[in-house]
């Protein structure tokens, strides 16, 4: 019988944040990340190679392509990627870029205009159709995480669409208090990761 291949992705704090990890992505491999989620009899993970993503660092303000490193069960044949905690879990664009493509749709832009605010080259609109839906499939959690931040919902200005109304409403609450709307989605995304164990989209 042959299995079906399942990735899944563990979301590993980076000590020193984007700088470290650039210098050095394999900085998550240890004998804890190493385990396998997928057998009873614990084991360790085969290195199994490398993929792209791409995220916003909020120290840089560039976009920047990083490397994942993905771990085999070799007894199952399914693979688990260690993925930096400043990245979005199934996602090739960190909650920065997402942060900026919300922001861009929220001034008025289209949705591949918003999406290349934030990532330049950025060339297809199934990319940002899928980023805004997932974020918006989100909302009820969203919602709940938030009630645990602020003693009431902030509501957009009477000046947002009817159609942008939530994501408007959404994207205050993740902002508030935040200079900066990259810092805010970062600083979120860690903590709606550990408490709902999804991304923001």
């Amino acid at each position: 019988m042959t299995l079906p291949k399942t990735t899944m992705q563990r979301v590993c704090p980076v000590a020193g944040g984007v700088k470290t990890y650039l210098d050095r992505p394999d900085c998550l491999v240890a004998e804890e990340t190493r385990k396998c989620p997928f057998c009873k009899k614990e084991h360790p993970l085969r290195l199994h190679g490398w993929y792209t993503r791409f995220l916003l660092p909020p120290e840089t303000g560039e976009v920047h392509s990083i490397p994942v490193l993905r771990l085999l069960c070799q007894r199952t044949g399914q693979t688990l990627s260690l993925l930096p905690d400043f990245c979005l879990p199934y996602r090739q664009h960190g909650p920065g870029i997402l942060a900026l493509f919300l922001e861009g749709l929220l001034k008025g832009l289209r949705l591949l205009s918003a999406l290349r605010k934030a990532r330049p080259d950025a060339t297809r609109h199934s990319v940002a159709q899928s980023l805004l839906a997932g974020f918006l499939r989100r909302r009820g959690r969203i919602l709940t995480y938030l009630a645990s931040l602020h003693s009431r919902v902030l509501e957009p200005s009477r000046e947002v669409p009817k159609s942008l109304r939530t994501l408007a409403r959404l994207f205050l609450g993740l902002t508030h208090r935040f200079s900066s709307p990259v810092h805010a989605f970062e600083h979120h995304g860690r903590f709606f990761h550990k408490r709902f164990e999804l991304a923001l989209a």
